[in-house]
C-alpha cells in the first residue's frame, strides 16, 4: 500500500463512499467508469438531502432564505479552495460543463478581433472543442480562424511543436483539457502558457478541467489559467452543477442576462437561481479532500493553515496513490500482466514507464477482433467489472488514434490494486476466448 495511505486509511476512504464494492442493487462489482461520474461521498448526498428539504429561494429576509444565501457562499468559498482561484467572486455555475464552455464562448468569441485564431486541442471532450467552432461558425463574418492542435501518440499530450507553429499574434484563444478523458494524460498547462506568452501574448487560456479535477491539485493561478471549468458530479458529488473560473477582463465581457438580474459578476452569468442541494454537496468534497490532507501530512497539518493548503496535500496525497494504480494496470500485479504485455490489445496513450508521471488512471484501448460495447458487456456479464465503450465525446481524439471507438477504464483513489489484478485477469481470459469476426 502507498506510504501517504496505508491500508487502514484506504479502507476508511472506501466507506465514505457509496456503492464502491457493490451497486445500487447490492451486486458485487468492481467500478472502472469513474471517467463518466465518480462515486458519491456518503457526506455530499447527505447535505443534498438536507439541502433538498427546503423551497426557499435566496435573497429574503428570513432564515431558511438566508441559509440558502450561506450554502450559496460557502459553497463558491470552497471551490476557490479547491482550484486555488484569487477570488470566490470569480467562480460562475451553470448546469453542465458544456453548457458553461459554451457560454463562455458566446462572450469571448464576439470581442475579439476580426480574423482572430482559436486553437482547440485533440486531447478533448467534444464540449471544449465544439463550443469554439461552432460559435466561430455564427459569426462568420469575423472570419475567425479555428485550428485543431494534435497531440503527441507517445503521451496523449498537447504537441507543443506542433502548437508553436499555430501561435501567433493572431491567437486569442487555445482551448485545452487538463487531461484527456480518453488517453488519461495531463496536459503540460504551464508550458502551454509559456509558449503563449511568448508567441501569443495576447491568447486566453480556457481549460476543460473535467477529467482532471479528482485527480490531482488544481492551481488556476500557477497554471496560468484564464478559465477553468469542471463539474461536481466528476469529483463525488452529483450531477447537475458545473463551475468556471474566469478572469477578470473575461467576467467583464458582455453576456446574455436577464435585465432585472444583478449586473455583477458571478451572479450576472448564471441563469435563473441555483439549487442549494446543488451547491452543499461540493462543500463536503472539499472538507473531505482537507481531511485527507490532515490524515496523510499530519505533521504538517498540525501546523498554523487554512483548508487551501490541507485541500491541495490531500490532492497531492490521492496522485501519489494513483500513480502506484497506474504502474499496476500497465505493467502487471504479482504475474499477471499488464496492459502493455496483453497481445491483441492495443493501449492507446502513455505507454512507457518515462512517462507514467503524467498519466490519470485512466485507460483506453482495442481489443483486435472485438468491438468496445462486446467487451465491456463481456467483462461485466463474466466478472461483474463495469467499464464503458464508445467514442467518450471525444471525436477529434478518437479520429487522431484512428479509431472510432475504444474501451475505457477508469479509476480513482477508492480502487485498489487488487481490483487491478482481477481487471487485468479477466481481460487475459477474454483475449484467450476465440477472437469474434
Amino acid at each position: 500500500m502507498n506510504a501517504l495511505i496505508s491500508k487502514v486509511l484506504h479502507e476508511a476512504i472506501r466507506e465514505k463512499f457509496w456503492y464502491v464494492a457493490e451497486d445500487s442493487r447490492g451486486v458485487s462489482r468492481i467500478f472502472f467508469d469513474s471517467g463518466a461520474g465518480s462515486l458519491v461521498l456518503k457526506s455530499a448526498h447527505a447535505a443534498i438531502e438536507h439541502a433538498s428539504r427546503l423551497s426557499s429561494y435566496g435573497g429574503g429576509g428570513f432564515p431558511d432564505s438566508q441559509w440558502v444565501d450561506d450554502i450559496v457562499a460557502q459553497a463558491r468559498t470552497a471551490v476557490a479552495d479547491l482550484i486555488n482561484a484569487p477570488s470566490p467572486e470569480q467562480l460562475f455555475t451553470g448546469e453542465s460543463a458544456t453548457a458553461v464552455l459554451r457560454r463562455l464562448a458566446e462572450a469571448i468569441l464576439p470581442a475579439l478581433p476580426d480574423r482572430s485564431r482559436i486553437l482547440i486541442s485533440a486531447t478533448d471532450h467534444n464540449a471544449n472543442v465544439d463550443p469554439w467552432r461552432q460559435t466561430a461558425a455564427v459569426l462568420s463574418a469575423k472570419q475567425l480562424d479555428v485550428q485543431l492542435v494534435r497531440f503527441d501518440p507517445k503521451t496523449g499530450t498537447v504537441d507543443l511543436n506542433h502548437l508553436e507553429s499555430l501561435a501567433d499574434p493572431r491567437v486569442r484563444v487555445v482551448a485545452v483539457a487538463h487531461a484527456s478523458n480518453v488517453l488519461g494524460a495531463e496536459n503540460p498547462l504551464r508550458e502551454i502558457r509559456q509558449l503563449l506568452q511568448r508567441a501569443a501574448p495576447d491568447a486566453w487560456l480556457i481549460v476543460d478541467g473535467v477529467h482532471f479535477i479528482p485527480h490531482g491539485p488544481v492551481d488556476v493561478q500557477a497554471i496560468g489559467a484564464d478559465a477553468y471549468v469542471f463539474s461536481s458530479y466528476k469529483i463525488f458529488a452529483q450531477r447537475g452543477l458545473s463551475w468556471a473560473y474566469a478572469n477578470e477582463a473575461i467576467l467583464r465581457l458582455p453576456h446574455y442576462k436577464l435585465t432585472p438580474a444583478p449586473d455583477r459578476p458571478p451572479e450576472s452569468w448564471e441563469w435563473g437561481f441555483r439549487n442549494p442541494a446543488d451547491f452543499a454537496p461540493i462543500i463536503e468534497v472539499v472538507d473531505y479532500l482537507a481531511w485527507l490532507g490532515r490524515e496523510c501530512f499530519p505533521i504538517a497539518a498540525s501546523e498554523t493553515g487554512d483548508r487551501r493548503r490541507w485541500v491541495r496535500l490531500g490532492q497531492q496525497a490521492i496522485r501519489q496513490y494513483e500513480h502506484e494504480l497506474v504502474r499496476a494496470m500497465l505493467d502487471g500485479v504479482e504475474g499477471t500482466p499488464g496492459l502493455r504485455a496483453l497481445e491483441g490489445v492495443t493501449l492507446h496513450g502513455i505507454s512507457e514507464p518515462e512517462h507514467y508521471h503524467l498519466k490519470e488512471p485512466t485507460f483506453s484501448f482495442t481489443v483486435a477482433g472485438w468491438s468496445s460495447e462486446d467487451v465491456v458487456a463481456w467483462l461485466w456479464n463474466r466478472h461483474r467489472i463495469a467499464a464503458r465503450g464508445g467514442d467518450h465525446y471525444a471525436l477529434e481524439t478518437h479520429r487522431q488514434l484512428g479509431v472510432r471507438e475504444s474501451v475505457r477504464a477508469s479509476l480513482a483513489h477508492y480502487n485498489t490494486v487488487e481490483e487491478v489484478r482481477r481487471f487485468l485477469q479477466a481481460l487475459a481470459e477474454l483475449l484467450a476466448e476465440k477472437v469474434r469476426a
